[in-house]
């Protein structure tokens, strides 16, 4: 018998071989650097390029990992996590794109003096709880890995300490983030009273067989989904988006917009077709489709008259994310591939669009403004081309790739006889187009008085540049890669 369990664990720990690996590199990276701060302050020098190569080293081997991991298709760890197609392809997914951030780091960090190298061993420790939260199966896993992806966005969010707008970002994340897990833990005690258990698994079967639904239960369901909602952005749990994403370090902001959005709707997405299904119709319909038309009039509406850069884009990522909730409203398979294939275009734009605003700069200055694009194409032609067609497909301008995104979502609208839905949306995404134009205005008409003078893009942020904008422009010319991806991890909702 102790041979029996020896085997089964020596299987559980196989499976999340990636999750141990980042796990020990997190450890070393930050013994590591711990023990050479000291000769590094005596030298005048600093430790972020070493450590920064160390942490993109440390992600490649994770891709590996993931790729060949021998353990699919089944649940490990007294079923706390699960391995399936669909947790694979989204490591893959979120290793990318924090490798992608951690290419733009490192200028940014030294133009800012941000000098600490523990940022670098927060974005292991972003990447760790990501794997651990697309892994997910329990409530209780699902509600410790978010909390240790939101203490290091805390963290993160009030980095710089000389400036008022990090702290008060940092702060307000802190209080509504922690009011957003009392809603957690309370739906999930909810939950637990009526059925006994927080495994995914287990509340399929429970709440399926169940011909009389506790009210106690559903309203367990709804705060497990607000809490879930809060950490996406979603309306009306947005009031701490824009703020944040204003006062955090720019690559922080980055990193909120980019990167943790894919895990969270998959736990979301489990929640909802594996773990209530049979609430779909009376629970989750509507509650998804409010959130979802809420957030997308906050964000059309919302970015009208602002124009500090950040500020805009935290409500574009408020519209963004009501697109999203529409697609989960739609209870579809499509609906679940517009999901996906909405998330893919998105993280990809949003990351050229942040990393077009850090070589805006100057880092120095509090907040940049929208006409601090002027200039811009006179100086680097290939850069305004390319920003002006990023804009146009967050527009949703065909035939970019945001175009297709939204395409998707109102496909599945209409499959589902969501008329008037599928009408406030279109409506609502021609106003907001109006800001994205607005930018692209300021672009290519507005003239400057004096000289527009802007800092030489380095090699790694040329790279990123021009990765992202080739993948999104991808889609123009072949949109199936992504699209055939995406419907197959929307099939492995309803299997």
């Amino acid at each position: 018998m102790n041979k029996f369990n020896s085997l089964l664990f020596q299987a559980d720990v196989v499976a999340l071989l990636p999750e141990v690996f980042l796990a020990l590199t997190f450890l070393v990276i930050l013994v590591y650097g711990s023990f050479q701060v000291a000769n590094a302050t005596e030298l005048y020098t600093y430790l972020l390029p070493f450590v920064s190569r160390l942490t993109l080293l440390s992600l490649v081997l994770s891709f590996f990992l993931v790729l060949n991991n021998p353990i699919i298709d089944t649940v490990v760890w007294n079923a706390t996590f699960v391995l399936d197609y669909l947790s694979s392809w989204s490591k893959l997914f979120v290793i990318f794109s924090v490798f992608l951030c951690v290419l733009l780091s490192e200028e940014y960090l030294f133009l800012a003096r941000i000098r600490p190298y523990e940022v670098f061993v927060f974005f292991i420790g972003i990447t760790l709880s990501l794997f651990l939260l697309v892994s997910s199966y329990d409530l209780l896993s699902v509600y410790l890995s978010i909390e240790f992806l939101s203490l290091i966005f805390y963290t993160l969010a009030a980095w710089k300490r000389d400036s008022g707008f990090s702290a008060e970002a940092g702060l307000k994340y802190f209080i509504l983030g922690s009011l957003a897990s009392v809603f957690f833990l309370f739906g999930s005690s909810l939950l637990y009273l009526v059925t006994g258990t927080t495994n995914l698994g287990s509340l399929t079967l429970l709440f399926n067989n169940l011909s009389d639904f506790s009210i106690l239960g559903c309203v367990g369901m709804l705060c497990v989904a607000s809490a879930l909602l809060f950490k996406l952005g979603s309306a009306p749990y947005h009031m701490w988006v824009i703020d944040v994403y204003e006062g955090a370090p720019t690559i922080v902001s980055l990193l909120f917009a980019a990167v943790p959005k894919l895990a969270i709707f998959i736990v979301l997405l489990r929640l909802v077709f594996l773990g209530s299904w049979s609430l779909f119709s009376s629970v989750w319909e509507n509650f998804f489709f409010i959130c979802g038309l809420l957030s997308l009039f906050f964000g059309c509406l919302g970015g009208l008259g602002e124009i500090k850069f950040k500020r805009v884009l935290g409500y574009s990522a408020v519209g963004h994310i009501g697109f999203l909730c529409l697609g989960v409203g739609c209870g579809s398979v499509e609906g679940s591939q517009a999901v996906f294939f909405y998330l893919f275009i998105y993280t990809f734009t949003s990351i050229y669009v942040w990393a077009y605003l850090m070589h805006l700069g100057p880092i120095s200055k509090n907040w940049l403004s929208l006409v601090d694009s002027v200039g811009i194409v006179q100086s680097n032609p290939t850069l305004g081309l390319l920003t002006c067609l990023m804009f146009f497909s967050l527009a949703g301008i065909p035939p970019f790739g945001g175009f297709f995104a939204k395409m998707v979502v109102f496909v599945a609208l209409v499959d589902g006889y969501f008329y008037i839905v599928c009408v406030v949306a279109v409506i609502t995404s021609s106003i907001a187009a109006f800001y994205y134009l607005r930018i692209i205005k300021i672009l290519y008409f507005e003239k400057s008085n004096t000289w527009a003078f802007f800092d030489t893009i380095s090699k790694s942020h040329s790279f990123v540049l021009s990765l992202t904008s080739l993948i999104v422009l991808l889609f123009a010319v072949n949109p199936n890669i992504f699209y055939l991806l995406s419907y197959k991890l929307g099939l492995s909702f309803l299997i």
